[in-house]
Parts: structure tokens; C-alpha cells; sequence
């Protein structure tokens, strides 16, 4: 009997909470807060403005930013004047040593930081007090040993990954 009630409690405050999260309308389970007036979204190619990096740099980025804002909103991803516009190029790509460390007569990087800088400029048509142009970088460190001229395809897209998650916080999640 008391376990009956205790469904019934449960399935009610369930109830609730969902139906007091839908009425506001800007809430989503990703942490997005668009406006319900917000239907799509157009990423113009990321491009290479450094010359640095692997040939598919550009494809690696960009495509990795459609996919993670198909994968966390609602919005049609369309080729140019989206309610919400984002556009940028690669501005770093840098390879330089992280931790030096001593080896008889000379000093050799025992890790090596890889760089990635990405240039955005996000304009929101229907908002357009949260236009902005910023700079979001990322580094990861490497061992010696490992060419990052060599680096595979999946290793690209992990090394973006935090640097799309920083851009879509920043463009509709208000983070």
C-alpha cells in the first residue's frame, strides 16, 4: 500500500516538473537557452587563416561544429542567414614545447603543447545584443615522440572537441 503512494507521489512531482519546465519555452535539457523564435542556424566554412595544421584542418572544424549543435538543439542548420549566424577562421596553430627538461648538455622538451585558436563571430538576428567576435583557444599536450604533423583525422576531432563545446556554450547557452 505505502508503495502505491510512493509511485503516485513520484509520478505526480515527475509530472509537475516536467510541465513546469515546458511552460517557460527557452529551457532544453542541453543547457540552450534560444528563444523559441529561433529556428535555424548557418556555420560558414571555419577557414585557415594560419597555413599551419593538417589539409583537412578546415573540413575537421567546421564539420565538427554542424554536427555538435545538430546533435544539441532543435535548429535547421542552412547554408547563409540563419536566425543565428556563426563564421570564423583558424587563427593559431602552434606547436611548442611544454615541460624542458635536461639531458647531460642539453635541453629537450619531454612534452610538446599543441595550440588551436579559432576566431568567431556569432550574430543573432532576432537578439542582436549577443552578437560578439572572440577568439576561443585550446592546447593539448603531446609526448615527444609524437609528429603532430602526423596527427590522424580523430585526433584532430578530439583535440577540437572542447573548442566546439566552448563555442556552443558561449552562443546559446549564455555559459
Amino acid at each position: 500500500m505505502i508503495s502505491k503512494i510512493s509511485n503516485r507521489l513520484v509520478t505526480a512531482a515527475l509530472l509537475l516538473l516536467l510541465v513546469m519546465s515546458s511552460g517557460c519555452g527557452i529551457y532544453s535539457f542541453t543547457g540552450t537557452t534560444l528563444s523559441p523564435d529561433i529556428k535555424s542556424i548557418s556555420i560558414q566554412n571555419i577557414e585557415n587563416s594560419t597555413g599551419e595544421g593538417p589539409s583537412n584542418l578546415t573540413q575537421v572544424v567546421t564539420n565538427s561544429l554542424k554536427d555538435y549543435y545538430r546533435r544539441n538543439t532543435n535548429l535547421v542548420i542552412v547554408q547563409g542567414e540563419g536566425d543565428l549566424q556563426l563564421e570564423g577562421q583558424i587563427v593559431s596553430f602552434t606547436y611548442s614545447p611544454a615541460a624542458i627538461q635536461r639531458e647531460g648538455q642539453q635541453d629537450i622538451a619531454s612534452l610538446n603543447r599543441l595550440t588551436l585558436g579559432v576566431q568567431i563571430r556569432f550574430a543573432n538576428v532576432k537578439q542582436p545584443e549577443k552578437d560578439f567576435e572572440r577568439t576561443f583557444t585550446i592546447s593539448q599536450d603531446f609526448p615527444q615522440n609524437v609528429d603532430v604533423t602526423q596527427l590522424s583525422t580523430a585526433q584532430i576531432e578530439q583535440l577540437s572537441e572542447q573548442l566546439v563545446v566552448d563555442v556552443f556554450n558561449k552562443t546559446v547557452a549564455d555559459w
